[in-house]
């Protein structure tokens, strides 16, 4: 039938085994769940065990994250691949803004045990939908790998400008949606040079 038709689609396009409990089929029911209607909103655990302290760091590391970015590539392929609502000329992708971030970061440096730390400076990824994509923004010292000033208009390091925090991020997502009063009292502005 059809379905069985879709499904084995689905399947094969996610790297869906027999566990349906996997970051795979959770992907997969995240874009489902957004494509149906059923969701605006839809978060996903593509990884874990980052938590790498130890000498498995140079070995367990580096495939762990490549999974976790194919699988984001998976995702934003199929949120491409879907028309928007029946748009000819706009995907679900161009409707959808995908933000990747750990819920803490690694040092740069290996530690005495040749693995890594967990560290206060941090990164995320944007794409999709009000994104300006293509580009850095910010950068951590060369020493101490502190996170530097920012100029948020232009996105380029600014010993006068500002440390991106997390309520950067969601205060230009919001003024992205159009909320430009500080409904969450975020009390920092926006980043225009992250948004398009």
């Amino acid at each position: 039938t059809a379905a069985t038709t879709e499904m084995a689609q689905v399947r094969s396009h996610y790297g869906i085994g027999n566990r349906l409990d996997s970051p795979n089929a959770s992907a997969a029911m995240a874009v489902a769940a957004i494509t149906n209607g059923i969701s605006r909103c839809a978060s996903v655990q593509v990884v874990g065990g980052l938590d790498t302290h130890y000498e498995n760091w140079t070995d367990e590391q580096g495939p762990i994250q490549r999974d976790g970015f194919d699988l984001v590539a998976a995702i934003v392929e199929d949120l491409a691949s879907k028309p928007y609502k029946g748009s000819g000329s706009e995907s679900w992708l161009d409707h959808t803004t995908i933000i990747g971030f750990s819920e803490f970061s690694r040092t740069a440096m290996l530690n005495a045990n040749t693995g890594r730390d967990h560290s206060l400076t941090n990164a995320c990824f944007l794409l999709g939908a009000g994104i300006k994509g293509g580009q850095v923004i910010g950068a951590s010292s060369d020493v101490g790998m502190s996170p530097q000033p920012v100029d948020l208009a232009t996105g380029q390091l600014d010993p006068g400008g500002e440390v991106i925090r997390p309520e950067h991020i969601h205060r230009s997502l919001l003024e992205g949606l159009g909320v430009m009063d500080d409904v969450a009292d975020l009390r920092v502005p926006s980043i225009p040079s992250l948004l398009s």
